[in-house]
């Protein structure tokens, strides 16, 4: 009778140290873990990914799982046992937990390159950077370099355009963002290094999200090559701007450089520290250049092909040109350009700058009544909710007048991303992208001169032929 009772005491005994041993060995054994699959080992289903991403269809590869499994799926991607959902209600949970239940996951590759910069930086440190940061890029600041990014972008348009017949949109409009980033981070317009820097910039632009080969002749190796290069380029700036404050020609000066030279960013009030500011600024070139040219490009397609909306943009600039009388743009009026604003949000609707990232789990996650295990990412992309045809009907159309008076409802656009690492540089970039199409739509008729010229994501959205318009003058 005693082993009677004994056997069945011992198995179920051993049977909870065996379960007990798999749970230690493998964590996530047991977890209500969403449907989906992993792949092959190591790899995934990277490739697959990469494959439709650099394609530009990497909403196919969602679209696919979604209707498979459900709304929430488990991936592996870039060798990470990720998790992807993709409502409104999904992005409120994910961007409302930031440094709670998760925080940014960048790749090793990409982390290593960006250095010390806010885009590496979690919890309180990525707050207190931002802080600092958003004193300048915030709206009552900016408000005061409007003028100056008028003259600007009239300078550009009659260096580069007047007299065309035909340009390579994409290539000029990056040069026009670099010559304006460069103006407003350093108040350098012109000069060898100008030059040394544009060149380092795209190099390491186009290599930080490159697989991590670092070799010479890889776009990772090139990367690391232009970062290095443009920290020792700003050793030089800043050394100079420093000679310039001690001999009291500092107030020449209004730019990001001597801003971020002279205010204080810690409890003691000392400012950010020299490494520190190399690796932000770095960034900022990155992001002020890249997503902002890859914007104003796929306005520039949305409009040629969409003669309707071109002719209200249109209309919407000669009203506010009437009252100018020639005189410079300022705040006031770039708040005034609200159907443009909208055709440029709806740009980012359809084309996303940045298209998905990823954060990680930092403990074990509840939702939809899934676990998401600690260690594990989250998966977001903008496409998930940009192309839902319950939030966007008919969302393949090009329609700016989604975002008239409220707009999409909450977390359903991530043009800019959302949270705590919203884009910080965007009122710059609607300041500077409205004042742009203002004087592009006063002064110049444009046709694709492929309207099906193919875009490839490789990691920023790239038109295969550098967006060729051809141009006349009005």
């Amino acid at each position: 009778m005693y082993v009677m009772l004994l056997l069945p005491c011992g198995m179920w005994f051993f049977s909870f140290l065996f379960l007990r041993g798999i749970q230690h060995f493998f964590p996530n054994f047991g977890a209500a873990l969403p449907p989906g699959r992993l792949g092959l080992p190591f790899i995934g289903e990277t490739l697959e990914f990469m494959t439709a991403a650099t394609n530009n269809n990497s909403l196919a590869f969602f679209n696919s799982r979604v209707a498979k499994y459900g709304e929430i799926f488990k991936t592996n991607i870039l060798f990470a046992p990720s998790i992807s959902f993709g409502t409104p209600e999904a992005n409120k949970f994910l961007f409302a937990n930031e440094n709670k239940l998760f925080q940014l996951s960048l790749p090793s590759s990409a982390a290593k390159l960006l250095g010390q910069s806010i885009t590496n930086k979690v919890g309180k440190e990525h707050k207190n950077v931002r802080h600092t940061l958003m004193a300048f890029f915030g709206a009552s600041n900016l408000h005061n370099f409007v003028p100056r990014l008028d003259n600007a972008t009239k300078a550009h348009f009659q260096q580069f355009w007047e007299g065309r017949d035909e340009i390579k949109a994409m290539d000029t409009i990056k040069h026009f963002l670099f010559s304006l980033v460069m103006d407003l981070f350093f108040s350098i317009i012109e000069g060898p290094e100008f030059h040394s820097m544009q060149h380092d910039v795209e190099d390491y632009i186009f290599g930080t999200f490159q697989f991590p080969i670092d070799f010479p002749g890889f776009a990772y190796h090139k990367a690391k090559l232009a970062r290095d290069n443009i920290r020792r380029t700003l050793d030089m700036i800043i050394s100079r701007r420093r000679k310039d404050t001690k001999e009291r020609k500092v107030e020449m000066y209004h730019d990001l450089l001597s801003f971020l030279l002279n205010t204080p960013h810690d409890e003691e009030g000392n400012p950010l520290k020299d490494e520190e500011i190399k690796d932000n600024i770095g960034s900022l070139l990155f992001a002020g250049v890249e997503t902002t040219s890859s914007t104003i490009s796929m306005a520039l397609k949305y409009l040629s092909l969409n003669p309707h909306c071109l002719q209200e943009v249109v209309k919407e600039q000669m009203e506010i040109s009437k009252t100018k009388d020639g005189a410079p743009l300022n705040w006031e009026d770039t708040r005034k350009m609200k159907y443009t604003w909208c055709v440029l949000q709806e740009s980012l609707r359809l084309q996303p700058a940045l298209e998905q990232a990823f954060r990680i789990c930092i403990k074990d996650v509840e939702y939809g009544g899934f676990t998401i295990p600690k260690g594990w990412k989250v998966f977001w992309s903008a496409h998930r909710t940009h192309m839902s045809p319950q939030i966007f009907p008919n969302p393949t159309k090009f329609d700016p007048s989604r975002f008239e008076g409220s707009g999409p409802p909450p977390f359903s656009f991530l043009g800019f991303g959302g949270g705590p690492r919203m884009c910080l540089g965007n009122e710059f970039a609607h300041i500077t992208m409205v004042i742009f199409f203002h004087y592009m739509l006063l002064n110049y008729k444009w046709c694709m001169v492929d309207p099906n010229e193919k875009i490839y994501v490789m990691p920023r959205p790239t038109f295969q032929k550098r967006l060729q318009l051809k141009l006349h003058k009005k």
